[in-house]
């Protein structure tokens, strides 16, 4: 998947971070799709645990599908989540304050 890279680059924020000083606690399982809607691959950011993982989360507190260049477009910060959901690209289940929180903290620009 294109966006893999940006997925690590949370991966690698979440190892490097203080498990004390964290603002964000929330699981989210993230179904990401191709340009069709098809699902590629779904993913576990469980900020509880601090880690990332391929699977399901039955008990997560949001879940987010959107397709994996849109993804790459917000971890490269060439578009906003925001954009996203206005032009009915990503669709949110849940928690969509924790999401957006999420999204803010570890919006990552991979051009650096």
């Amino acid at each position: 998947m294109k966006s893999d890279e940006i997925i690590e680059k949370i991966r690698s924020k979440l190892k490097e971070s203080d498990p004390a000083r964290r603002t964000v606690v929330n699981t989210f399982q993230f179904n990401f799709t191709d340009a069709d809607g098809n699902l590629i691959k779904s993913m576990v950011f469980d900020f509880k645990a601090l880690d990332i993982y391929e699977g399901s989360a039955p008990g997560a507190d949001a879940q987010v599908t959107i397709s994996d260049e849109d993804f790459y477009l917000v971890g490269t910060k060439q578009k906003t989540f925001q954009e996203i959901l206005e032009q009915e690209k990503a669709k949110i289940d849940g928690d969509e304050e924790a999401i957006n929180k999420m999204l803010e903290k570890f919006r990552i620009n991979s051009k650096n």
